[in-house]
């Protein structure tokens, strides 16, 4: 009952509880300029853009430079986007995207990502928000519309950048929601110590599997993609024997996803040898929908119906595989 009191607490703040209040004008103008190439296309109106290219060796991009950069200010980005038969280049970042970026001191043309929206494949018009601050000692802010090393085509419409500053009643209700997660995890993970089961190893690899996802969750969305895009270029420069991992249609996170949970599923059941198979299924998918709920509040991240149904399928053969390898009596 708690669990469903704190689950609909959260989803009515998310909704009815604003987080942005704008404090000044739109940054981004109408004047823009090109990088295209023979082989790529470029199509710019008042309120839409269009690039399209068929050469992987080239970016090929719509930008202009902030002239206003609110310096040390938070500011909001939003806008419609929709990519068609994106196919990313040789490295993670070679993708359709959106980006606002800071130019590097001392360089000629490298520039360090502020905000990314970066699309793959054929993806239908989707409102995507960002917000994010601009350093107090950034000098060049630029706004790109690219095809990053990539072939396909990529439009957006509706764009808005603007500063905003965060409500007192939005961070206030945060706080709160995110505390109450916590402990009701703390809670929910500690009843299984009590159990019939009091072996160290089991407790340990618990608490070890329950803390690797609750890390995975905490992660803002921009430190998530650094290490999954790590990952994948580090599979990239592995042994040749890796090699067919990287070409396979599967997404590292979703891998993750599951992975931990069939580690917390298993653990989970040989822990709580006692207990009813279905309240052992019951605490993965509370923790399923808790952690996706939690992501409301985190940076960069967004709650997914998918995510929870992976999370949940992982778990529940965690708990087929204890009950097969270390079967036991418990009370169905």
């Amino acid at each position: 009952m708690f669990f469903i009191l704190l689950a609909v607490v959260t989803l009515l703040a998310h909704f009815h509880i604003e987080r942005f209040q704008s404090t000044g004008v739109e940054l981004l103008t109408t004047s823009w300029s090109t990088r295209a190439s023979a082989k790529s296309q470029v199509d710019i109106s008042k309120d839409f853009i269009r690039i399209s290219s068929n050469d992987p060796k080239m970016v090929t991009s719509v930008f202009q430079y902030l002239q206003h950069v609110p310096h040390g200010q938070l500011v909001m980005f939003s806008a419609e986007i929709k990519s068609h038969n994106v196919t990313k280049g040789a490295h993670p970042w070679n993708t359709a995207r959106v980006a606002i970026t800071q130019k590097i001191d001392g360089t000629h043309d490298q520039y360090l990502p502020l905000a990314i929206e970066s699309l793959v494949g054929t993806n239908e018009w989707k409102t995507y928000q960002e917000h994010f601050y601009i350093p107090p000692d950034a000098k060049t802010v630029r706004f790109s519309v690219e095809m990053h090393h990539a072939t396909g085509s990529l439009e957006i419409k509706n764009w808005r950048l603007y500063p905003v500053i965060q409500l007192t009643p939005y961070s206030w209700s945060r706080d709160i929601i995110l505390y109450t997660w916590s402990g009701f995890f703390m809670v929910l993970i500690g009843s299984c110590f009590y159990t019939q089961r009091k072996k160290l190893l089991l407790h340990f690899l618990l608490i070890s599997f329950f803390a690797a996802i609750i890390i995975g969750v905490s992660l803002p969305g921009d430190i998530k993609t650094f290490i999954f895009e790590n990952i994948d270029i580090q599979i990239d420069n592995a042994n040749p024997l890796f090699s067919p991992i990287s070409v396979l249609p599967w997404d590292l996170s979703k891998v993750g996803h599951f992975v931990f949970f069939l580690g917390f599923g298993l653990v989970l059941r040989l822990t709580a040898s006692d207990a009813n198979t279905w309240k052992v299924l019951t605490i993965i998918v509370m923790m399923a929908c808790g952690t996706e709920l939690v992501q409301i509040y985190i940076d960069g991240r967004t709650p997914r119906v998918s995510d929870v149904l992976i999370d949940t399928m992982g778990g529940a053969l965690g708990i087929f595989i204890a009950s097969i390898v270390f079967p036991f009596n418990p009370k169905y």
